[in-house]
C-alpha cells in the first residue's frame, strides 16, 4: 500500500525542483524557438503531473461520486501526460540535433498514430472498461490489462532519442554538447521502479529531476547557439572546423555561404526590430531545409554558412535550391514590409585534399561575386523593401 507521506516529499520534491527550474529560465532572455517551446511544455505537463498523481493517491478510496469522477480525470491525465513527454522529448531532441522543422513534422505524423489510440482507450476507460486503467465502485485505482501499452510508447520515444544521438555522432560529430542520456537515464529509472512496485511514487519526481539536468547542460550548449536565428554559431563552425581538420578527416564537404541582400537598407527604413526579425526569418527557413547531413551556422551579422556532410555537388547545389525555393514561398506566404533575398557562393571540397582556409576564403569570394552581379543588375536599387 502507498504510504502517503512518503508521496507527499516525494511529489513535493519534484515540484520544487521545477520551480526552481522554472525561476532560473525567467532570468534568462532567449528567443522562444521551437526547442524552448516543446522544452517548457515538457516542464509544465510535468508539473501539472506531479499535482494530479498527489490528488488520485489522497483522492484514493474515497467515497462520492464527484471523487469517482476526479480520480478517472486525475489518473487519465497522468497517463496523457506521460504520453505527451515522450512525444515531446523525441521532438525536443530532434529539433535539438537536427535543427529542421520538416523532421518535426514527419515525427508527428508518425507518433500521432499511437498517441491517438492510447487517448482513445482513455476515453473509452471512462465507460468502465478498463483498458489502461479503471475506477472500481470503492474509488479504487486500479490498473488495466492493457497498461503495458502506455509504458511500451515511452520506453519505445526514449530508445528512439539515443539512437538519434547515436547516428548523428557517427554520421556528423556533431552533438557534443547534447546529454540525451541525462534524461534517459533518471526518466527511465524512474519510470520502471513506479511501473513495478505500485505506490512507490518517484516516476514524475525522476521526471523534474531528468529535466533539470538537461537545463543545466543546455546552458553550455548555449554558449554554443546563436540566439536570434536558433542556429549555431560562430564558435560552433569554428569546432567543427576543427574536426574537419582532425578526427573528420577524409570526408567530402559542401558548403553555401550566404549573406542577406540589402540588410543594411532594411535596418536603416524599418528599424533594428525588423532587422532582427528578418535573422530568424533566415533561420526559420535554413532549418526547413537542414538534413541529417547537413548543419547551419549564422556566422556574422548577416552571414551563414551551410554545411553539407558526406554528400555530393549534386546534393549541395539542391541545398542552394530548396533555399531559394524557400525564400521565395516565404516572400508570398508572409505580409513582411520587406522581401528576403539573398546571394550565395556554392563549393565543395575534400578535406584530404584542400586547404579549408582557401575552401571558405574561395567560398565567401563567390558569394560576393553573386551579391555584386545582382546589384549590378538591379542598378543597386533597394529590391527587397516593399
Amino acid at each position: 500500500m502507498p504510504v502517503i507521506e512518503e508521496i507527499l516529499v516525494a511529489n513535493s520534491v519534484g515540484l520544487l525542483v521545477l520551480i526552481v527550474s522554472m525561476l532560473s529560465r525567467v532570468e534568462i532572455k532567449r528567443e522562444k524557438h521551437l526547442g524552448v517551446r516543446i522544452f517548457d511544455a515538457m516542464v509544465w505537463i510535468t508539473f501539472f503531473a506531479l499535482i494530479a498523481e498527489t490528488l488520485t493517491f489522497l483522492l484514493d478510496g474515497k467515497p462520492g461520486k464527484f471523487i469517482h469522477f476526479l480520480q478517472y480525470l486525475t489518473n487519465a491525465y497522468l497517463f496523457m501526460a506521460s504520453t505527451a513527454v515522450g512525444l515531446l522529448w523525441v521532438l525536443f531532441v530532434d529539433i535539438r540535433i537536427f535543427r529542421s522543422n520538416i523532421r518535426i513534422k514527419k515525427w508527428l505524423q508518425i507518433l500521432v498514430i499511437p498517441v491517438t489510440a492510447i487517448v482513445v482507450l482513455l476515453i473509452l476507460d471512462f465507460f468502465g472498461l478498463g483498458i489502461i486503467f479503471s475506477v472500481d465502485a470503492q474509488n479504487v485505482y486500479v490498473r488495466g490489462k492493457l497498461v503495458i501499452l502506455s509504458y511500451v510508447f515511452l520506453f519505445c520515444c526514449f530508445i528512439i532519442t539515443l539512437i538519434l544521438a547515436i547516428l548523428a555522432v557517427k554520421r556528423n560529430g556533431h552533438i557534443r554538447f547534447f546529454p540525451v542520456h541525462y534524461f534517459v537515464i533518471p526518466a527511465l529509472l524512474g519510470t520502471i521502479a513506479q511501473g513495478l512496485f505500485y505506490g512507490l511514487s518517484i516516476g514524475w519526481l525522476c521526471t523534474s529531476v531528468a529535466l533539470l539536468f538537461v537545463q543545466l547542460h543546455l546552458a553550455n550548449q548555449n554558449a554554443y547557439e546563436d540566439e536570434l536565428s536558433g542556429l549555431y554559431n560562430r564558435k560552433y563552425f569554428g569546432w567543427m572546423v576543427e574536426k574537419f581538420t582532425g578526427s573528420l578527416r577524409n570526408r567530402f564537404i559542401g558548403a553555401i555561404m550566404i549573406d542577406i541582400d540589402r540588410f543594411k537598407s532594411i535596418n536603416d527604413e524599418f528599424g533594428h526590430s525588423v532587422g532582427d526579425d528578418v535573422i530568424r526569418s533566415i533561420g526559420w527557413i535554413l532549418s526547413n531545409v537542414s538534413t541529417a547531413n547537413t548543419i547551419a551556422f549564422r556566422v556574422g551579422g548577416d552571414e551563414f554558412i551551410v554545411l553539407h556532410i558526406d554528400g555530393n555537388e549534386a546534393d549541395i547545389e539542391q541545398v542552394s535550391v530548396e533555399i531559394n525555393e524557400q525564400i521565395a514561398e516565404f516572400n508570398k506566404t508572409f505580409e513582411k514590409p520587406y522581401l528576403l533575398s539573398v546571394s550565395m557562393g556554392v563549393s565543395t571540397c575534400h578535406t584530404n585534399n584542400t586547404s579549408l582556409d582557401f575552401f571558405f576564403h574561395q567560398l565567401d569570394q563567390l558569394m560576393y561575386e553573386e551579391k555584386a552581379q545582382r546589384d549590378t543588375k538591379n542598378g543597386n536599387c533597394p529590391e527587397n523593401i516593399k
